[in-house]
């Protein structure tokens, strides 16, 4: 069991700045989200308005589509040599997308808005940008591999194992979009009645 926890522990330790990038970059589409929301907010009042009425959540299969169509994004990306400098685009839009719909939320309800469209919108996307991030991860791990293998000749660089693990990486992730989705089929339209 100690051994377990030293390498959780060095595994964490080796990955912290990895975690601090892509922290940075998902605030930094939080502000450019939050910044857009106040600048465009005549614009996107009555389309948000719209938006942000229980009748027009999101059914399941449409928010587990639009997720999955992310990750397989990101899953390809992985596959490719040209993956990891377009990586980073991931958290920068799931930071704007949250920073958007909150700011709108709360230009449009005030302070009840912040309480309500942080219980509907955060929730669900803090699940997806976790997990984004353990595919992002993956995904530049195979591509830098890739990227070896070329440059060695074909002589080291990515394994098959390596891309079976990325694969088996991306299937565990899918599920847990599925509860994601759940939230948004059940659990939004609920939270947007209180509005």
């Amino acid at each position: 069991m100690s051994h377990l926890l030293a390498e959780m522990k060095r595994n964490y330790q080796y990955q912290l700045p990895l975690i601090r990038f892509y922290l940075i970059l998902y605030l930094v589409g939080v502000f450019i989200g939050t910044v857009a929301a106040v600048l465009l907010r005549n614009h996107f009042s009555e389309q948000a308005q719209l938006l942000f009425g229980p009748e027009n959540a999101a059914n399941f299969f449409s928010a587990f589509l639009q997720q999955l169509l992310a990750f397989i994004i990101l899953y390809i990306l992985g596959l490719t040599m040209v993956g990891v400098p377009l990586l980073p685009f991931f958290p920068l839009y799931k930071g704007f997308s949250i920073g958007l719909l909150t700011a709108l939320v709360v230009i449009l309800s005030g302070v009840r808005g912040l309480i309500f469209g942080t219980l509907a919108f955060f929730a669900q996307n803090v699940l997806y940008t976790f997990l984004g991030y353990f595919l992002c991860y993956s995904s530049a791990r195979l591509s830098v591999s890739l990227m070896d293998l070329l440059k060695s000749g074909g002589k080291h660089g990515a394994s098959y194992r390596a891309f079976l693990n990325h694969t088996y990486r991306f299937l565990l992730i899918l599920p847990l979009l599925g509860l994601g989705a759940l939230w948004e089929w059940k659990v939004v339209p609920l939270i947007l009645t209180l509005f």
